[in-house]
């Protein structure tokens, strides 16, 4: 009984972070979702005896963070349950990480310091994880209102990082006035202070941002009519087993369902095209024949959909880390997961998916880890295999009218300044193209649709989201989702996109405040260490 009396908040931290998130949670409970760890972590981090107590505040913490990727993840188990053992280690030991650090932090410089340590190493840690070998922001707080965007817009100023430093301000502050509630000789009026301090942290960013959803307006050049296509086929048992012709004809009846004389751009999804075909040699493949004869019925359209093509090298210079050898050749080979476009010349262009899913398409410390993991990854999502990056984000330009999208794939719609960078590039609108049938009818591909709706506000951009099996969409500038096809249903949707060229700060600056927080934990590391140092010599 004491037991559950002490630990109960590694349970109940992970339940209401539950419950605030997307789809179908209600963020408001995400302010208070810290406050029973935060006890604990304070209970925890002053016990005696003092061995052994920075691993009992990592474990303790490890054990909730663990719970909560569980709970909010556990959707992956569908592609394979490896991924759920891999999210609920190295992801929640990495948050417990977090803690750990702020905790040394605490017992040298003081509880006031300890708090800053803790938010600011958050927020490093968020950002860390948007650009490693095995990136994994899915669970960055500021996403948790990625379904009710109208409550963040000011995100095009900060991105989720800002929505991520508001949680843990009202978390802690909630946790402060908590004990001096607790304490009865606290003065009333010092209390009433507090929970009016409350109130407004919480209530006057919802304010301004409802203001800005209600008077925001778009300043368009122009505007394009899209088609997005919705295909419908089953990752499992279609998508890399029925004839490529098979699906481009039904690819192409499903656009011309909705396709009129003013439409420019048809957007398919990702994996289009799953024959892999070397890119140089494309327009000479018939399927992309077909695709070209289709295109050229219609004068003003350009196509853009997902494909997996390879390329390959006959000069070792032209090696890259990624490259695969031939068996029996002086020669190798990059596979990619891609976007084609086929603008004014029968050639296709491609755009390179650079931000791959860890363990399927990008091996991590492939010289440690891969030998462990070809054996126990199974699909998880897109394609599979160690895939070809490249470094510049491509805009595709029309050949008609010079709009210009981005090809963001699948994964790569979670991380905001990697989207920005579409927008800086000269993109009117985002296109994200993806496959999320790897999950089945669960959260995670409601999760990733919402996320998209984030990337929207932050850039202020309409997108135009096909997905294999849905949930393909048409978002506004807002995050609104103006339109979208039921999940697992095959069909288009049409739509005037308008063409925007006005970039937010966000856009403009990136993540400014995961900059200082990287600054300020630099300089909380040297300061401890340093101060720790000179304790420990006036005291010897």
């Amino acid at each position: 009984m004491n037991f559950i009396r002490k630990y109960w908040p590694v349970l109940a931290t992970p339940l209401l972070l539950w419950a605030s998130w997307p789809d179908r949670g209600f963020p408001l409970f995400i302010f208070i979702a810290f406050v029973p760890l935060l006890w604990l972590y304070e209970v925890v981090s002053n016990s005696e005896p003092k061995r052994y107590r920075a691993f009992r505040v990592w474990f303790t913490m490890y054990v909730a963070f663990a719970l909560f990727n569980l709970f909010v993840t556990s959707w992956i188990w569908n592609a394979h349950w490896s991924g759920v053992v891999a999210v609920c280690t190295f992801n929640a030991a990495l948050m417990a990480l977090v803690f750990l650090a702020a905790h040394k932090v605490r017992h040298v410089l003081g509880p006031k310091r300890g708090w800053i340590a803790l938010v600011a190493f958050w927020l490093a840690f968020e950002n860390f994880h948007q650009d490693w070998e095995m990136s994994w922001p899915w669970l960055t707080l500021g996403n948790a209102f990625a379904h009710y965007p109208e409550w963040v817009q000011w995100y095009d100023i900060t991105s989720v990082s800002g929505g991520t430093l508001w949680i843990w301000i009202v978390n802690i502050l909630i946790y402060h006035v908590f004990k001096q509630y607790l304490k009865k000789s606290t003065p009333f009026r010092r209390l009433a202070f507090s929970y009016i301090s409350i109130v407004l942290w919480i209530g006057l960013p919802v304010v301004y941002s409802l203001y800005k959803y209600n008077t925001y307006v778009d300043n368009p050049v122009g505007s394009t009519r899209v088609v997005i296509v919705q295909p419908n086929f089953d990752a499992y048992t279609e998508k890399f087993d029925l004839p490529q012709t098979f699906q481009i004809q039904r690819f192409i009846e499903l656009a011309q369902s909705k396709m009129d004389s003013t439409t420019e751009w048809v957007i398919g999804p990702e994996t289009m095209l799953p024959e892999p075909i070397e890119e140089s040699a494309a327009r000479y493949h018939p399927d992309y024949q077909l695709l070209n004869a289709f295109k050229d019925q219609y004068p003003r359209v350009n196509l853009l959909l997902g494909a997996s093509t390879y390329t390959s090298y006959t000069d070792p210079a032209k090696v890259t880390p990624t490259a695969r050898k031939y068996a029996n050749a002086e020669a190798w080979y990059d596979v990619f997961n891609a976007a084609a476009f086929f603008g004014e010349v029968y050639q296709p262009k491609f755009y390179h998916k650079s931000k791959l899913v860890v363990g399927v398409e990008h091996f991590p410390f492939s010289t440690l880890l891969k030998p462990l993991l070809e054996q126990a990854v199974g699909s998880f999502g897109g394609t599979t295999g160690t895939h070809g990056i490249q470094k510049e984000r491509t805009v595709f330009l029309h050949s008609v009218n010079g709009s210009g999208t981005s090809s963001v794939i699948c994964f790569e719609s979670v991380f905001p300044e990697f989207v920005s960078l579409f927008v800086r590039n000269g993109a009117n609108f985002i296109s994200i193209i993806t496959n999320d049938d790897w999950w089945g009818n669960t959260a995670g591909h409601r999760q990733h649709l919402q996320y998209a709706r984030l990337r929207a506000v932050e850039n202020r951009r309409w997108i135009a989201r096909s997905a294999n099996t849905g949930i393909s969409a048409v978002i506004n500038s807002r995050g609104d989702i103006v339109q979208a096809l039921p999940y697992k249903s095959a069909g288009a949707l049409a739509a005037d996109i308008p063409l925007l060229t006005e970039q937010t700060f966000f856009t403009a600056t990136g993540d400014v405040i995961s900059r200082v927080s990287w600054f300020l934990s630099g300089f909380l590391v040297l300061y401890t260490l340093a101060y720790a140092l000179r304790k420990k010599k006036i005291e010897t």
